[in-house]
Order: structure tokens, then sequence, then C-alpha cells
């Protein structure tokens, strides 16, 4: 995130937002978004705390205010689902997703049919994006002291020890417009932000659109993800820290001329460069097209981050890698390029440490790499329409 600090300002509002819609179990809730005693949606509200099984059957939806998932729930929705967030209700508040420790969201779309969260404004007045996305929360390590942390978006505790948790399975799934601001103009939410997400839970064929902030930030955890898209997203499209351990596999990333950060911000803690566990994700099989933005990069590595990157293809850049902080997981092999090809206008390296030549150990070029595979992009994602592949 652009900010890393929760203002006291904004966490007031959202406490209030996420609790003051649930109910005693002596009072009736006339919360349309609830599912009464059905376990199905009533009406075409999702709102407040989600305490129970839900189902949301196939339609189109609004989508207000703090959702909370809560331990011991699942909300599952059907394919062909839209959830759009209103005008009115954009400007009434912060408004978003979230599923908290224990809770799962199953939202498994197809290409035929994805699940879209999107909002009615579409980002029309630019600046900060329209809706607070979708963040889950896991119990999976990161490497904060003591292993849990509170979350800089919602304040919900996230952290742990089991790696294989699960948190439910997302696949088809367009998140747009997201990137809202904070009450209090601090920051701006992420598309998908996963919290020490465990490899138990299910991420594929996930799309993060024209957001704000970033498209998927990966906070610790063990998640694996498949076919990610993002597309012109304002700070970075790929960000993970705290110990991120999964593999990426298959991405395509799209950033508007001289719009945005770096495609991938990756760094394993602020401050503390060798906590552990250390951020030590696998990335493969990727095709990036640029912002040609000057002063950035494709990668910005730093803070003690290692990681592999397999088939990695990326063009209409001035330079390509930022490397921060430290050199030591270049040499010992833990922060490695292999299988690349690179089109760049000045720079291939800036080692921003002690400025020696690093790329020979840091890049193995080849220009046969060949990127995605974006076919599987075809029919329920924004890319072909962005025309750069």
């Amino acid at each position: 995130m652009k900010n890393q600090f929760l203002k006291t300002a904004f966490t007031i509002v959202l406490s209030l937002s996420l609790f003051s819609c649930s109910s005693d179990d002596d009072v009736p809730n006339p919360d349309p978004g609830t599912g009464g005693d059905t376990g199905i949606l009533e009406g075409t509200v999702l709102e407040g705390d989600i305490t129970e099984d839900l189902l949301v059957k196939e339609g189109n939806y609004n989508l207000k205010g703090a959702v909370s998932v809560k331990d011991g729930a699942t909300l599952t929705i059907e394919p062909g689902t839209t959830f759009t967030v209103s005008a009115a209700d954009q400007v009434a508040g912060v408004n978003l997703l979230f599923v908290e420790q224990g809770g799962k969201l199953i939202a498994e779309g197809t290409a035929a049919k994805p699940i879209v969260f999107t909002s009615e404004n579409k980002n029309s007045e630019g600046g900060d994006g329209d809706w607070g996305g979708i963040g889950i929360h896991g119990r999976a390590k990161m490497n904060a002291p003591g292993g849990t942390s509170i979350s800089e978006a919602g304040q919900l505790p996230y952290g742990g020890t089991n790696d294989q948790d699960s948190s439910g399975s997302l696949k088809h799934v367009r998140v747009e417009y997201a990137g809202q601001a904070s009450s209090d103009g601090q920051f701006e939410f992420n598309a998908f932000s996963f919290f020490a997400v465990g490899s138990g839970t299910v991420l594929e064929n996930l799309e993060a659109f024209e957001g704000a902030d970033d498209g998927f930030e990966f906070y610790g955890g063990t998640v694996n993800a498949r076919n990610l898209v993002a597309i012109g997203m304002e700070d970075d499209s790929i960000d993970w820290d705290e110990g991120y351990r999964g593999t990426i596999d298959n991405l395509a990333i799209v950033q508007y001329e001289g719009i945005g950060d770096f495609a991938f911000e990756l760094a394993n803690r602020k401050g503390e460069n060798n906590a552990e566990p250390r951020s030590m994700g696998t990335v493969k099989n990727v095709s990036i097209w640029g912002h040609n933005r000057s002063g950035k990069a494709a990668f910005d590595l730093k803070q003690g981050t290692a990681g592999t990157f397999e088939n990695i293809v990326a063009s209409n850049y001035e330079t390509i890698i930022f490397l921060n902080d430290q050199l030591q997981e270049v040499e010992n092999d833990k922060l490695q390029f292999t299988s690349a090809h690179f089109e760049y206008s000045k720079d291939l390296v800036v080692n921003n440490v002690d400025d020696t030549e690093v790329a020979s150990d840091l890049l193995e070029l080849d220009e046969n790499a060949t990127g995605a595979d974006l076919s599987v992009f075809e029919s329920w994602s924004n890319l072909a329409a962005a025309q750069k592949f």
C-alpha cells in the first residue's frame, strides 16, 4: 500500500461500519443483506456481518458498506453474479468485502460466467478508486514479531502457524475500480489483499482492473495463485512482503503509459531485512507491458526479499530492475531470474546498494522466453481490450 499506517480516525469509522450491522440473537435483523432462516441472500443488497453460511444466487446485487465474513461462516457466490457499489454508497463511506480468520469465501465463477465486483461510477472522475476491494485474512505464517499482526485495512488479525490454512476458493473473479480512499484520506485499498493466507486457499483466474492502489498484495502466507491479470493499476500490480512464500504462475500485467509505480514491488520486512520466514515467492510465466515511466522500473526488489523468477517477458520500460537495501540474497543465489527477456531504454539493473555490477549473478537472459499463456484470459477478462500483447 502507498501508506502502511492506518490512522485512528479511519479505524473508528470502519469499526463502526463492521459492527453496527450485527444483531443480537434475540432481536430480528432487518438487514436486507442477510439470509434470514433460509441461508440464501434475501433482497439485492449484500451488507453487514455474515455470521452463518450464506449463499448468493446468480444475479445482480449491490455491495454496501463493510461486509465481513466472520469466523466459522462461509459466503458462497454463484457463477455469473455481479456486485456493484452504487454512487450513493461510494459517497457515504467505505465499501468492501473482508473475510476474517476462520471465515471462507467460495466465489467460483467460470470463463462464461465470471463473478464481477464493480462500481456504478467506473472511476469516472479518476483519482481514488470507487470501493475497497476484497481482503482475506488467514492463519499462515508471516514474519511480524510473534507471527501475527493486524491488517492495515480493517484492523483485523492475521497470521499464525498453519501454512495449509484455507480461506476458501476464488475462480474467475474480476475486481474493478477498487482503491477507494480511507475515510481520513491517508491510503487507498488494494483490489485483492491476502493477509497470511494459506496454501489450502484456491486462487485461479483473477483480474484486478483499473484500481487506485495495488492489484494483488500478499502479506506473508503461502497461498498459490494461477492465471492472474492486472490492468491499469495506479500503484503496483503485484506486491509481496512479510514473508510471502507461495507461487504465482501465469500472469499478465498491463500498465498504462506514464501511470503506476512498479509491476512488482517485492520486500521481506521493512526495517527487518532478515526477518523469518523470509519472503521467497516463486514467479513464473509472466508477460508485462510497462508504463515507460521515468524513475520507475518493472521490478523493485528490496528489504531482503528472495525469490525465483522464470520465463519472464517485459517490454516498454526505462529500467527493468531496482535492487535495494542488501545484496545477500543475490550472493546466496536466493534471488534469481532465469529464461528472461527484457526490452528497455536505459538500464537493465540499477544496484542501489553499492553500485557494483550484479546483473550477471542475478539474471539469465533468453530472447526465446515466451512469457504467459495469454489464451487463458480470453472471454472473461479485460486483457484483449487493452491491446498490448
